[in-house]
Parts: structure tokens; sequence; C-alpha cells
């Protein structure tokens, strides 16, 4: 089966960050499975924009001729659209969850979007003809059980992995100098390069080295160069705008080492985020500053990907820089390159696709 389908989404493949780059590798991979994928845009304002972008998903719908309509939260709403809009166009829904709805952890439960988000949830577990969520988020594997539906109707896929064929066939960067690099966003309170600054300056302390370059991709602020000033670390950290998707690639392929920072909230604790999946692409050792309990340090550790460091530790981030510049052998599980790759998810979306427009 093949034919037409409508992606609502509040990036365009065009738009910059990491989320419209998600969509144009979508777009491009689902097209692979014989699936035409066009875009309906839905931009903020999400609440006084919403009869516009409707009005916009079924123009699209009607001009393209669509055979079935996807939606993609986060925002939630997204999917408020797509059931809409496949209502009219009487088409088959697959409702896409990509962050969980009724629990996101950045919301306060008894919030009124919280209600909100809890109707939509009801609303996409009960009336899209295929619910997929990729393992990954922050769901335990269980969590749809509490609706009474089908078992089939809801599948859970793969993490969403890298995209194989783009990281195979990009360069690679060369450095002269040891080099540890971070490429996405920080969060105030949540998400900070606080312990690995620290890190870096008791690795220095300890080896009297300074034959390093920490490098970040993204998110940089005055605190963040105060503290390595303060450090006395600053002569040895780089700091970069975010930069396209295909040019950061490189970049990791060629860094020795990639920084990933997780904090300890404990709502995180079964995230395996995208940017790791980069980091897999990129195939170079990965240092994790995260609460070691979480998921994504089991993963880490368990496909012998790299090492973990506490996020309150910092002597366990210098101890980890040691071992990275001296003995440490990086032999992760092959099969982790091959197994959470994009290529496979996208099979997986299009035989659902296949599977809701044949019945």
């Amino acid at each position: 089966m093949s034919g037409t389908v409508l992606l609502v989404s509040n990036r365009r493949p065009t738009d910059s960050g990491g989320r419209a780059e998600k969509v144009a590798t979508r777009k491009r991979l689902l097209e692979n499975h014989g699936w035409h994928v066009v875009v309906a845009h839905a931009p903020e304002p999400y609440v006084s924009g919403f009869p516009e972008a409707l009005a916009r998903c079924l123009r699209t719908g009607y001009r393209e001729g669509v055979d079935a309509v996807v939606s993609i939260n986060n925002p939630f709403h997204l999917h408020l659209l797509g059931y809409l809009t496949s209502r009219a166009l009487r088409t088959p829904w697959l409702a896409e969850i990509r962050d969980p709805i009724a629990t996101h952890p950045d919301r306060d439960p008894d919030s009124p979007v919280t209600w909100a988000a809890k109707a939509v949830e009801r609303l996409v577990v009960r009336e899209a003809d295929h619910v997929v969520w990729f393992d990954g988020i922050q769901l335990p594997d269980d969590y749809f059980e509490r609706y009474d539906v089908p078992d089939e109707r809801v599948v859970q896929l793969p993490p969403i992995g890298y995209e194989k064929a783009k990281f195979d066939a990009a360069g690679r960067a060369d450095y002269e100098t040891f080099t540890v690099t971070y490429a996405g966003s920080f969060y105030e309170g949540w998400i900070e390069p606080y312990t690995f600054i620290d890190g870096l300056e008791t690795y220095v302390e300890r080896t009297g080295e300074r034959d390093l370059r920490a490098q970040f991709y993204g998110d940089w602020n005055d605190d963040y160069q105060r503290a390595v000033e303060r450090a006395g670390v600053a002569d040895l950290v780089e700091t970069h705008d975010f930069v396209p998707h295909e040019e950061i690639v490189p970049v990791l392929k060629g860094t020795d080492v990639l920084l990933y920072v997780g904090g300890d909230d404990p709502g995180n604790r079964l995230n395996l985020p995208s940017k790791l999946w980069d980091y897999v692409g990129a195939q170079r050792p990965i240092l994790a500053v995260v609460d070691p309990s979480f998921r994504v340090a089991d993963f880490i550790e368990t496909h012998g990907l790299g090492l973990v460091a506490d996020v309150d530790d910092p002597d366990a981030v210098a101890d980890a820089l040691v071992a990275f510049r001296d003995d440490y052998e990086f032999t992760p599980d092959d099969s982790v390159f091959e197994e959470y790759t994009r290529e496979r998810s996208a099979e997986r979306i299009a035989g659902v696709l296949d599977d809701i427009t044949e019945s």
C-alpha cells in the first residue's frame, strides 16, 4: 500500500531546530516506503490560531487528496487538529505520541492545561485508528492499559533512533587537541553544565594538563561563562551557536568524547532523549552527567557506549576525563548501531499506515 499522508505539525521541514529536522527526516524516509508526506503547519498562537490552523489542514487535505492523517505532539492540541481533520476528510487517523500528553513532567498536574491534556489523551486513545508511541519517552510500558481499548490499537515503536544513512555518509571533523563536545540545549535549574565545569576544573588541578578543548554548540549564557572563568578553565572552553543538523554530524563524529547532561529530575527517569541517538550515530564515547539510576545511564553502560558521572559529583567527571584520555577502550555492542535507527522506526510507521488504510 502507498499513498499520501497529511502530517499535522507545528514545525515545517524547512524550519530550523531539532523538531523540524525530525519532520524533514520523517517525510524523506516515509517516501522511501511509498508514502508521500504533505505537512499542514499549525504554528503559534495555538489557541487563537486554532481555527486558522484547522482550515489550513482541511484545505491541504482536500487539495492533496490525502489517504490518511497523522498528528504528532507536542503540543498536544495537534492531535485535536488531526482528529477533526480526519473526520472531515473521512480518512484514517494515526496519532503519534512523541511526548507524554496527560502526564508531561513539565506541567502542573492540577492546572487547567493538564485537564485539557487528559481529555485530548482520552480522545486519542479511543478515537484514533491507531496510536503509536516511541519506547524511550517518559511513559512506563504498561501506561495505556488504563484505557479499555483493543491492545492492537496502541503500538509501541522502538526508540526513534538516528538516521544511519546520513551519519554513514557524513565526513568527520579533525581536531588536533583532545576534544569534548556538547550539542543541544540547556534548561535553567534542570539541565545545566555546572557539574561538568567543576569536573573540568578538578581534572586540570589533578593532572596539570590543559591540552583539552570543551566545545558547546547551542545554548550558552553569561552565568555559564562566569562559571568557567571562576573555575579557571575559560581558555579550554569554546562556544558556538546552534548549527544545522548536517553541519553538526561531522563535529560529533570527529570529537573524542561526547558530553551528555541529563540532570536528576525524576520526571526524566524513563527518558531516552533524541540527543542520545545522534550521539549513538556518531559512534564516539559518551560522558553522561546524569542520575545513575536513570534509564539513559543504564542504556549507555549496558551497551558499552561510555561512562556515567553522577550529576552532583564533579570528581566523577574528572575521573571519567582521566579514563577517556588514558586507558578507556571504546568497545560498544555493535548491534546498537543497527537496531536504533530512524530508518527502522520509519519502516514500522509505514507498516501501520498500510494497515489502517487497507482496512
